[in-house]
Order: structure tokens, then sequence, then C-alpha cells
């Protein structure tokens, strides 16, 4: 071979080397654009990943059902069963009407104001922790012992009575308006004297699912109970008995003694009220709405404070600051849980400050 070959065949093989050179970077250089890519690719996917299980766990959070209290004694709820008590709430605190005389109601509460001096009204239970009630059918059998509220599983089995004192007022029907925006009832307790010139919010109290009892003509405590006897007191109250009769067309035989039944009513003052057919409540919470004028939250603070039992009934009069009050302290009570009855004659329990079965 010359010395000219030689040369052109190692230029050839050098050539061949180059060229081996160049395709072997350019696939080095591939396979990192491609390593790239692929690490790109995951790094989206693990990022759309980690959104998608964030996402998720924010959705299940939030999507959690927000259960209201249903309510006794509403004609909308689904969870009371018939034949379920609507309560009435029994006022026996003093009323705001007589001026100059300081409220003695005690309250059924372990936190009770110290200055309290009455014993706290008492309500009987059963063994399912729910106030017992005896209901009476026409032809006189009693039927036995069932609890004033039934619920399904679902549903709470705390009971709230709002009762109002010293009605037919000017505040009547905002109160009515106000339990109707919130699809529940209440108990009126009205003042005989009263009703002259009312009859219309009397009438629209109850045709709009509200109970409306008895708490006397006058008012008087002097009247009612100096005496020492009945007769004054049931005479006025069968006088009332007959005038809501004449507005509502029903018989109320539910009254809230003026005052409260202690210290006022003993034994054979009980004993006539129950010959004369009639039933009593006192109250386990009094909002003291009375004494707070202008202030509608501390009647919402005095609320709050005592109310802890599965079963309340709540003593509140015709006022201003009741009226203020009242939006706030149902929103409250549905959070805390409680379902909202209206008193029904039929499914009448004990809730009296003597513990006195016959009332």
């Amino acid at each position: 071979m010359s010395y000219i070959s030689r040369i052109e065949e190692e230029q050839k093989l050098q050539q061949s080397r180059r060229n081996q050179e160049k395709k072997s970077t350019r696939k080095m250089k591939s396979m990192v654009i491609a390593a790239l890519v692929l690490s790109s690719a995951s790094l989206v996917l693990s990022a759309f990943a980690a959104t998608t299980v964030i996402q998720g766990k924010s959705a299940g959070y939030g999507s959690a059902a927000v259960v209201t209290p249903k309510y006794a004694g509403s004609a909308e709820s689904p969870t009371i069963k018939e034949g379920q008590v609507s309560g009435e709430g029994v006022d026996t605190i003093q009323d705001p009407a007589s001026e100059g005389e300081s409220s003695s109601v005690p309250e059924a509460s372990e936190n009770s104001i110290p200055n309290d001096k009455e014993p706290p009204a008492t309500i009987e239970k059963n063994d399912q922790g729910l106030p017992p009630s005896k209901t009476t059918e026409s032809k006189g059998e009693e039927k036995p012992d069932k609890p004033a509220v039934k619920t399904d599983k679902a549903t709470a089995k705390k009971v709230i009575y709002l009762t109002f004192d010293d009605g037919p007022s000017k505040y009547t029907n905002q109160i009515v308006d106000i339990l109707n925006q919130n699809g529940i009832h209440a108990t009126f307790f009205m003042i005989g004297r009263q009703l002259d010139g009312n009859e219309k919010a009397v009438k629209n109290a109850a045709e709009n699912g509200n109970y409306v009892g008895l708490h006397s003509m006058t008012h008087d405590k002097k009247k009612l109970y100096q005496s020492g006897n009945s007769t004054k007191f049931i005479k006025e109250f069968k006088q009332e008995q007959a005038l809501i009769k004449k507005i509502t067309g029903t018989t109320p035989w539910l009254i809230r003694a003026p005052y409260g039944s202690k210290p006022e009513i003993g034994e054979k003052f009980r004993d006539d009220i129950a010959a004369a057919k009639f039933k009593m409540w006192d109250w386990t919470v009094d909002s003291k709405d009375w004494s707070y004028t202008g202030k509608p939250d501390r009647i919402i603070k005095e609320v709050k404070r005592q109310v802890h039992r599965d079963t309340e009934v709540i003593l509140m009069h015709e006022k201003s600051q009741t009226v203020q009050a009242l939006p706030e302290i149902i929103s409250y009570l549905q959070k805390k849980g409680y379902s909202f009855a209206v008193y029904k004659p039929d499914q009448h329990f004990s809730v009296n400050f003597a513990k006195d079965q016959r009332l």
C-alpha cells in the first residue's frame, strides 16, 4: 500500500469515528431530553394528584349536612309524631303588672341565682329522661304515662317550651310573627282585663297554632291571695276562661298563677284548683325580661346561663326588650339542639314548685 493510500485510509477511519461520536452525542441528548420530559410529566402528575387529594378532603369536610332541629307541634315537622306534646310554658313569676314588687321566682337549676329563695320548679321525668304525661280520652279513660315528646333516632331529645305572660298587648302580633318566621309555636298566658279591644291579637295567636292560657282577670296580688283561700282566685280564672272561649272557640284549662305558685298557694289552695279541673304550670328558666327594660342582651345572657336541662319551660313576658331578644334566643336554642313544643291539653305533664302531680 502506498503512502497516500494509508493516509486516505486513516482519514476515512477518523471520519468514521467522528460520525460515530456525533451519533452518540445526539443519542445522549435525546435521552437527556426524554428524561427531562418524563421528569416534568411526573411532577405535573404528582401535583395534580396532590391537588385532587386536597380537594377531595375539603369536599368531604364541607359536605357535612347541617341538621336543623325539628319543631314539636309544628305541622311541617316530619320528626315529631302525632300525639306528641307541644308544651306550654308556665310562668309563675311575678308579673311586671304589679309595680314596686320584686320577683321571688326560683329557678330549677344548680346554678340558680343565689338571691332566689324559692325552691326550683320541678319536672318529674320518666325513665327516658322526659316528662310523663297522662291523656284522657273523651270517655274519661286514662291512658298510660308516656313521654311528653317522642322523637326519631336522628332528632334531638331536648325540648323547649317558650311562654309569654301579660298579654294581650301591642307586642302579641310581633311575637307571633317571629314564631311563624321560625316555624315554631309557644304558649301565651293572658290577663282577662286586657282582652277587651285585643280580641284580634288573641284570635291571631290561637289560629297560628299557639296555646292561649289563663293568667287571671286582674293580676292583683291582694285580690287573688290576701284572703288566704282560693275563692277569688278560682272565680277570676273561670271568668277569664269563658272570655277566651268566646274569642277563640276553645276552652283553656292551663293557668299561670300571677307571681308564681309559691309561697301564696298552699296545699288546700291546690286542692281547690285541682277540684276546679285547672292545670297549673310554673317555670324552669326565668328570663327576667321584665326587669331588663331596654336591655335585650341581658335577657339573652340570662337564658343562656340557665338553660341546660333536656326539658325547659322558659318564662318571658310581652315586652319590647323581649321582642328584640327573641330571635337570637331561638337561634341559640336551635344551635344547642333543642326542639320547640307548644302545650296540648291531652299531653299535659306536671311542672309546678310543689311537685303536685294533680296540677
